[in-house]
């Protein structure tokens, strides 16, 4: 149905920042390990990808954290991390900032992740609009019958500010302001548990954390 939403549906740009040189395998060496920090969201890629990495270059380490699309550029600028994953582009100021540095980063787009809208299998709603999304999540609609569910308040869940999830779905899915009421989680697995837990809760999720197998992993329903 137009406008409903759809797992796949919800769509950003997975980024990487880099220093061009570590690029280069001419200049990397046992002693080398490369950090790469940034989105929660793409962890678990990026991890992958290291792996494939290394198959090619053994001699070479490298270290994948998450924490956050925007800790991983405070990283990349404070020269704590030389790759940095993230899910939004970077900010004119952090660009800025990192030029002050001495720091150039580049930006390549890697892959395309979708968005997840979650909620506890018992919850009878199965759909909704985009619209509907953005009024749950700037607490405008705050109980369920609000989409065609039950009567019962909505629990939020989400991510936090450092998050380049956060901003994605703040500016294309709320164009406002979170609900003080959503709860601001650490990763999107915490978000998968949580919801799990909580009859009335929604979230939104990096697709990998949702889905496996074409199939919604087990104690959550994927709108």
């Amino acid at each position: 149905m137009e406008g409903k939403i759809k797992p796949y549906w919800l769509l950003s740009a997975l980024i990487l920042f880099l220093f061009p040189l570590l690029l280069s395998p001419l200049i990397l060496s046992a002693q080398d390990i490369i950090q790469v920090k940034g989105s929660d969201t793409e962890v678990n890629l990026v991890q992958k990808l290291a792996e494939v990495y290394l198959e090619q270059r053994p001699d070479v380490l490298i270290a994948v954290t998450g924490g956050g699309s925007g800790t991983g550029i405070a990283a990349l600028i404070n020269g704590k991390a030389d790759l940095v994953n993230s899910s939004r582009a970077m900010k004119d100021e952090e660009i800025q900032a990192a030029k002050a540095r001495g720091i150039r980063p580049t930006a390549v787009i890697f892959a395309l992740d979708g968005l997840s809208i979650i909620v506890h299998p018992k919850n009878s709603v199965n759909s909704m609009t985009l619209a509907q999304l953005g009024q749950i999540y700037r607490g405008e609609i705050k109980n369920w019958a609000g989409p065609g569910g039950s009567h019962m308040a909505i629990s939020l869940y989400g991510r936090q500010p450092n998050s380049g999830t956060y901003v994605y779905f703040r500016d294309v899915v709320l164009k406002g302001d979170y609900s003080a009421a959503m709860k601001e989680m650490n990763g999107n697995a915490q978000i998968v548990e949580a919801v799990r837990r909580d009859h009335e809760g929604i979230g939104y999720v990096g697709i990998g954390y949702a889905v496996q197998g074409g199939k919604a992993i087990g104690g959550i329903k994927v709108l």
